[in-house]
């Protein structure tokens, strides 16, 4: 991704997904209307998946005992309860996407001398490699693993060895969550630095209620509007190499989206006055047949009208011009990802390119300092 969830909204957003230094799981990946809003490790807490066996117990009991000593809370998912909630979202993906790290225990069922798997356990541990958690596998040295994670680096334990492999692990996973922190405190500075300056030339960062906001809701690009210059910007910020093709491809489709939202406007515009012609003839017989109310209400609904009108025709101004922006780190070759992006605009008129070159990016006259990023 090349803006991080993490970055703050500055002021259009809601203090409540608001965070400067962890990423925001926005969208359920298994509900696709849910919007989900939790934090990756925003509890110092580690989710432990295991089979309901009471013969883990005094494992488990090890673990949280290890745990809590070193300032971690143990999440045992067998053990978790949620009421009245959606147990999936509560109890098991949202404690997983808020742990530091998780472990997770994958020894059978013995029934019959045959080894039962735990499908809520493989489900848990899919959930974890799929939301990218640094994850300590556990199983008993006699089980063996199922094919497709006999790769994986799983502790193999016994009573002899399992304090000693919990006591490394746990210190292991702790050292790489600390540095995982570092990181996204990095990202998130630098990218604060660049909402900041924006805001401070006159930009205004656009949400979900900003009405092309489907325009670019499923791409890299944010919206801003500048208001006293008169333009719309869609920004980009890139990282490393590999997402300047990602980029090429948002762009195509936000153009086709923005040109057909334009359509949509004139649209909007001509059916309003066809309506506002047709009121008026309504107005007309209302005065020659002396239907007083009548005329009031129709005076009301015409100023509606033209308030509307006004609003749609003021968005098309600000469309007239509008800024496809890059935000880019100063290492990438870029040479040919601008000839691309420069072929793509050249099909429309209203668009213009805007990328930062030595420390600043230019919008017109306008002029923009990204020295605090530039590496």
């Amino acid at each position: 991704m090349s803006w991080e969830s993490s970055y703050r909204r500055l002021r259009y957003l809601p203090r409540s997904i608001e965070h400067p230094a962890f990423k925001i799981n926005q969208q359920c990946f298994i509900r696709k209307v849910h919007k989900c809003g939790k934090i990756f490790g925003a509890s110092k807490s580690c989710f432990i998946a295991c089979p309901s066996d009471p013969e883990l117990n005094p494992i488990l009991e090890l673990m949280s005992e290890k745990l809590t000593k070193v300032g971690i809370e143990p999440i045992i998912a067998i053990r978790e309860r949620a009421y009245g909630q959606d147990i999936f979202c509560t109890k098991i993906c949202g404690k997983i996407i808020e742990a530091k790290f998780c472990v997770v225990i994958l020894d059978d069922l013995i029934v019959e001398k045959k080894n039962i798997p735990n499908p809520n356990v493989y489900y848990e541990y899919g959930l974890m490699t799929a939301l990218r958690k640094d994850i300590i596998p556990l199983q008993k040295e006699k089980l063996k693993l199922a094919f497709n994670i006999q790769s994986y680096d799983t502790i193999k334990y016994n009573s002899s060895n399992i304090a000693t492999e919990l006591d490394r692990a746990i210190k292991d996973a702790i050292k790489v969550s600390e540095s995982t922190d570092k990181v996204e405190k990095k990202i998130s500075v630098s990218e604060k630095t660049i909402l900041r300056n924006l805001e401070l030339a006159g930009f205004e960062i656009k949400g979900d209620n900003w009405f092309l906001s489907d325009v670019i809701e499923d791409t890299e690009f944010k919206g801003f509007g500048q208001h006293q210059e008169g333009f719309y910007l869609y920004l980009g910020k890139i990282q490393n190499q590999d997402e300047l093709q990602n980029y090429l491809e948002d762009l195509n489709v936000v153009l086709y989206r923005t040109e057909k939202k334009v359509e949509e406007l004139h649209q909007k515009i001509e059916k309003l006055r066809k309506q506002k012609e047709d009121l008026g003839g309504e107005k007309e017989r209302a005065k020659s047949e002396k239907r007083f109310v009548a005329i009031r209400s129709f005076w009301r609904r015409s100023g509606d009208i033209d308030t509307e009108i006004k609003d749609l025709e003021q968005k098309l101004v600000l469309m007239q011009t509008m800024y496809i922006g890059f935000i880019l780190e100063s290492k990438i070759d870029i040479s040919s990802f601008l000839g691309q992006a420069k072929t793509i605009l050249k099909k429309y008129d209203r668009y213009k390119l805007a990328y930062n070159n030595n420390g600043e990016i230019k919008f017109g006259k306008l002029k923009i300092s990204f020295l605090p990023y530039t590496t």
